[in-house]
């Protein structure tokens, strides 16, 4: 078995020209004469994906630890490391065993929504008067974090509406105690409710279609992260959506282009999540077609997501996470879903 490795020469997504060497499972500086070359000219940290949904299937049914397993599997072979999942049915992601084999789980496991907020086949209603102690409980349970869905449309046609599922000051007492418990809160936002949520210090915003720059010097100010999901918002209304919620589409996604690359600009820590749909390539290539520099953009799904969820990102001395590429992801984002070899925790997998 071959136990030493050397890594392409070119490091992304900055392109930095380090050569770096994996033994004993970790990387170093320290030349290996005999190491075997990765196959690949360019190296990344092993991917992110900072939003997704591991137990929905097809139709949004629910799938079992089997089917989760399976998606990790999936994701770990396109070269994603390292996933933070953002809600489950039953909260069966927290039922999923330790694998060496399978990529780094972050798990939020249930939504947190009342009454008439979210799909009702896909959760459990909690209410207010509810929300701490039930949160406590699914920290308990192994969460790392906690998912609010902060806001929800009511209504139909020119009188649909986004309205926020609980009151600032029952999300401020969650935040504070979840806090305190060592872990933390991603929020699904759709409105200019994200400004309130921001105030009171959630970790991150799912979505985000109504930030403002007013909300995004805040995110920048607190080190909160931003997670737009590109590649689910952005894609086509079914063909018989009223013309109000179309408009309304229209008028989120064109706020969204504007605040990407000014977020970007502000110092926002933005991170690339596929939601329920399409992959980390594909929402790379989104980013960049909203607005972020083809660098920053796979920052969004490697290095930024990383130091934002606590992980090491090619960092000398630690396992070894690398994804490596025979043509530049930079210049053609759509090979990162083609790694040519993939070594997780420092073992290679392909």
């Amino acid at each position: 078995m071959i136990e030493s490795w050397r890594l392409p020469g070119t490091l992304l997504p900055d392109g930095d020209a380090t050569q770096l060497w994996i033994a004993e499972g970790r990387l170093t500086k320290t030349p290996i004469a005999d190491a075997e070359p990765l196959p690949g000219r360019f190296a990344l940290p092993g991917l992110v994906d900072a939003h997704c949904h591991l137990a929905l299937g097809r139709g949004f049914r629910g799938l079992g630890v089997a089917g989760v397993v399976g998606a990790l599997r999936e994701a770990r072979d396109r070269g994603v490391l390292l996933i933070r999942d953002v809600g489950a049915p039953g909260s069966i992601t927290l039922d999923v065993a330790p694998d060496p084999t399978l990529p780094e789980l972050h798990a939020a496991g249930r939504w947190f929504a009342p009454e008439d907020r979210f799909f009702a086949a896909l959760h459990d209603p909690v209410s207010a008067d509810e929300l701490v102690a039930a949160a406590m409980a699914e920290l308990a349970h192994g969460a790392r974090w906690i998912k609010i869905i902060a806001d929800w449309a009511e209504g139909e046609g020119e009188a649909r509406k986004v309205v926020p599922s609980y009151d600032v000051e029952t999300l401020r007492l969650l935040v504070d105690a979840v806090h305190a418990a060592g872990a933390r809160v991603a929020t699904h936002t759709q409105s200019p409710f994200a400004k309130d949520l921001v105030a009171i210090g959630v970790d991150s915003i799912e979505h985000g279609t109504w930030l403002d720059e007013s909300t995004l010097r805040e995110l920048a100010g607190r080190g909160t992260a931003w997670t737009p999901t590109l590649t689910a918002i952005a894609s086509p209304m079914p063909a018989d959506a009223p013309e109000a919620r179309r408009r309304a589409w229209l008028d989120a996604l064109d706020n969204v282009r504007e605040m990407v690359p000014l977020g970007a600009g502000l110092g926002v820590t933005i991170l690339a999540g596929t939601d329920a749909s399409g992959t980390v390539a594909e929402e790379v290539a989104r980013l960049r077609e909203f607005g972020l520099e083809p660098a920053a953009a796979l920052r969004a799904a490697t290095t930024a997501a990383r130091t934002f969820l606590g992980a090491p990102a090619m960092t000398v001395g630690t396992p070894a996470d690398v994804v490596t590429y025979d043509a530049d992801p930079r210049e053609h984002p759509e090979v990162l879903d083609r790694p040519a070899a993939v070594v997780l925790r420092g073992q290679r997998i392909s």
